[in-house]
């Protein structure tokens, strides 16, 4: 199975409650991109540079957020070392 098929086939699923990802992607530890979904973000080399350090230093980007394509992202549930997870931040006004 290549890296493509795990994202569209495994990634891209449901997850619960009839909610899915909107978004996912497999890059290797040089930066390079191995698999995207379709909608997933074009993102920046600083970006990327960012994602590399917390797996060198995890936690490097809990106080910043996790950005990609200029998007800002909670980082959440993560593995420590092996995976980055981020769900996307939306600011809301209140008044």
């Amino acid at each position: 199975m290549s890296w493509q098929t795990y994202v569209d086939d495994h990634l891209m699923c449901e997850i619960e409650n009839g909610h899915h990802l909107s978004s996912a992607a497999i890059l290797g530890l040089d930066g390079s991109v191995w698999a995207q979904s379709s909608a997933f973000p074009t993102f920046k080399p600083e970006e990327i540079t960012a994602i590399m350090k917390d797996f060198d230093e995890p936690g490097s980007l809990a106080p910043t957020g996790l950005h990609l394509g200029g998007a800002k992202y909670m980082v959440i549930q993560g593995e420590p070392g092996a995976v980055v997870r981020g769900k996307k931040v939306n600011y809301r006004s209140f008044s």
